[in-house]
C-alpha cells in the first residue's frame, strides 16, 4: 500500500506492515521481523502461493525491500522498489551496512525480476542513483525493468507507472 491505498489494481494480496520501534533504515537487528510476521500471517490466513511472493517498498521501505530480499532471497520471486535509495543505510547511519551500489550485495539478485520506479524530480533520492543501480542490477544478472516519470517527486507514482507495475507483477507471478 502507498498512502493508505492499494498499490495494485486489486488482483493481489497486499500487506503493508508498520515497523515497531525505529527501523533505522533497516539496520537494526530484527528490523525485518514485522515484514516476516506479516507474510507468515498472510500465508496462514489466505490462499497465498509461497512460490509467488514479491517484496515491494517505497522510499525507506524500498531500501528495506532490497535489504530483506538480500537477506532472504529464497522467500521472494521478485523485488519492486519505488523511490528507494540503494545506499540509504550507509548515507544515514554510516559504513558497515549493505549498499546496493556495490557488486558484493547484488549477487542474490542474479536471475531475479526487479521493478524499479523513480521520478526524475525526486529530491529525496537522486534519480541518478536509481539509474546507476539499475545498470548494476543488470550487470549482476537481474531482470530489471526501470520506469521513470517526470511528474511528481519523491512520493508520487503516476497512474501509467502503476499500470506498468501491475503488468510486470502479473508477468512475474504467472
Amino acid at each position: 500500500m502507498l498512502g493508505g491505498t492499494e498499490l495494485t489494481e486489486g488482483d493481489f494480496v497486499e500487506i503493508a506492515p508498520y515497523d515497531r520501534g525505529t527501523s533505522n533504515c533497516f539496520t537494526t537487528d530484527g528490523a525485518e521481523i514485522d515484514v516476516r510476521e506479516a507474510i507468515d500471517d498472510a500465508i496462514r490466513n489466505y490462499a497465498v502461493d509461497t512460490a509467488r511472493i514479491v517484496i515491494a517498498g517505497f522510499s525507506m521501505g524500498g531500501y528495506g525491500a532490497y535489504r530483506i530480499f538480500y537477506e532472504y532471497p529464497r522467500l521472494f520471486k521478485g523485488v519492486a522498489v519505488f523511490s528507494g535509495n540503494p545506499s540509504l543505510a550507509t548515507r544515514w547511519i554510516g559504513e558497515g551496512f549493505p549498499d546496493f551500489l556495490y557488486e558484493k550485495y547484488l549477487k542474490p539478485f542474479n536471475g531475479v525480476p526487479a521493478f524499479i520506479c523513480h521520478s526524475k524530480n525526486d529530491l529525496n533520492c537522486p534519480y541518478e542513483l536509481a539509474k546507476r543501480l539499475v545498470g548494476k542490477l543488470e550487470a549482476a544478472g537481474a531482470k530489471a525493468e526501470f520506469v521513470t516519470s517526470k511528474e511528481g517527486g519523491h512520493g508520487i507514482i503516476d497512474a501509467a507507472n502503476i499500470s506498468k507495475y501491475c503488468e510486470w507483477l502479473r508477468g512475474v507471478i504467472k
